[in-house]
């Protein structure tokens, strides 16, 4: 047969739990939503800007949102994706601007959907005004990778 023995657990509280408070929690989850923002407009931007359409490049330089030495360094590539891959990250430094700049151009360029689709999901999430590329959050991008972990 069988007979209950009553057992004490051995559990012991050494330290107490922190929780973030809330409003900090709300921060890192909208500057999640930008970072993911920017991430999904770069490669929206890469996939489809046709940076050979109406001599993009050099209006662009025309219109000193990149600088000759980038054009030249575009120009000398020989692929596409590698001279989509130059200008969005000269973009990612610019200004905000300068990055409204860019999609003016896209527009004059017959490129008006692509700086539409831009604009509309800027609007869309109150983060017009600035330069939605930009990876600079807290001063590192690793760190919202940490701050991810820390809060899911």
């Amino acid at each position: 047969m069988f007979s209950a023995v009553e057992r004490k657990p051995d559990i012991a509280v050494t330290d107490t739990l922190q929780v973030p408070a809330i409003a900090e929690i709300d921060t890192v989850r909208e500057q999640l939503l930008h970072f993911a923002l920017g991430e999904m407009i770069h490669q929206f931007l890469c996939l489809t800007v046709d940076i050979k359409r109406s001599n993009l490049v050099d209006k662009l330089v025309t219109k000193e949102v990149i600088p000759p030495d980038v054009r030249r360094r575009i120009k000398e590539q020989k692929k596409t994706d590698a001279k989509v891959n130059i200008l969005m990250t000269n973009l990612s430094e610019k200004s905000a601007a300068e990055f409204e700049r860019f999609l003016a151009t896209l527009s004059e360029t017959g490129q008006h959907s692509v700086a539409d689709v831009v604009h509309q999901a800027l609007h869309t999430v109150g983060q017009t005004g600035q330069n939605p590329l930009r990876r600079h959050l807290f001063g590192k991008s690793e760190y919202i990778g940490v701050q991810m972990l820390s809060f899911s």
